[in-house]
């Protein structure tokens, strides 16, 4: 079950169709991937407007001490969220952390009106559906440089690609930096690796987020200069096996 609250102000009915493009779109975030499918994010509707909280009381204390996990999976569900919103045509503001004395607050989306309905939105939006985390051996066909560098562009500024260390495995991983340390950086670092999940879907590849940074240790280096990795997604061709079922969803 998805944890959302309505909170009625002003004589706007919730049954909306503002209201209720929100609602699927906090149903499309029950398909990001999360720190081991803890699902740790509530959402609050208030007529035109979604917020989006941490929910602390899921964080795994020994596994992510430090919340950084948490963050980067309330971001990826806050790209799902918002690829749907695109794909519908409702427009968004998006407001980070809009109120210092709540720090669980991290964004509200805040409607803006009806808007274009962009074709690449659309795509992604059909991603969410069909996209699984295989992390089984892929097909041994590397992935065309073109891809890559789609999917390093999902991924934005700084990021960068990395060849496995198993050549036999044919392995791509798509590194995601930030610029710093803080819970601002990590749920964008969520939002980033939503992306690139997506992308990858959409093309035809399969993928996985990575769960062990040191993973990414081995050749090639990273450029000079670039950030350190916040998070990583491993990517690659189906093999004949296929794609894993789902997992049920968490509640």
């Amino acid at each position: 079950m998805v944890a959302i609250h309505y909170t009625a102000r002003g004589a706007a009915p919730l049954t909306g169709a503002v209201s209720q493009s929100l609602t699927r779109a906090t149903f499309a975030a029950l398909n990001a991937p999360s720190v081991q499918e803890t699902q740790p994010w509530r959402w609050r509707i208030d007529r035109d407007r979604l917020a989006l909280y941490a929910d602390w009381n899921r964080r795994l204390a020994d596994a992510d001490p430090d919340g950084r996990q948490l963050l980067i999976s309330c971001g990826a569900a806050l790209h799902h969220a918002r690829v749907a919103l695109a794909a519908e045509g409702v427009g968004v503001d998006v407001w980070r952390f809009p109120d210092p004395a709540d720090p669980a607050l991290l964004t509200e989306l805040r409607c803006t009106g009806p808007v274009e309905r962009a074709p690449r939105a659309a795509t992604l939006h059909r991603a969410i559906a069909v996209r699984r985390s295989d992390r089984r051996p892929f097909a041994d066909v590397p992935v065309p440089q073109e891809q890559l560098a789609v999917l390093e562009a999902a991924a934005g500024a700084g990021s960068y690609t990395l060849n496995g260390p198993d050549p036999q495995r044919r392995a791509a991983y798509v590194v995601i930096t930030a610029p710093g340390a803080g819970p601002g950086d990590w749920v964008a670092a969520g939002e980033a690796m939503s992306a690139v999940l997506l992308a990858a879907t959409a093309a035809g590849l399969v993928s996985s987020p990575v769960d062990d940074l040191t993973a990414l240790a081995g050749p090639p280096e990273p450029p000079a200069g670039a950030p350190g990795p916040v998070a990583a997604v491993r990517v690659g061709v189906a093999g004949r096996v296929g794609i894993a079922p789902a997992r049920a969803v968490s509640t």
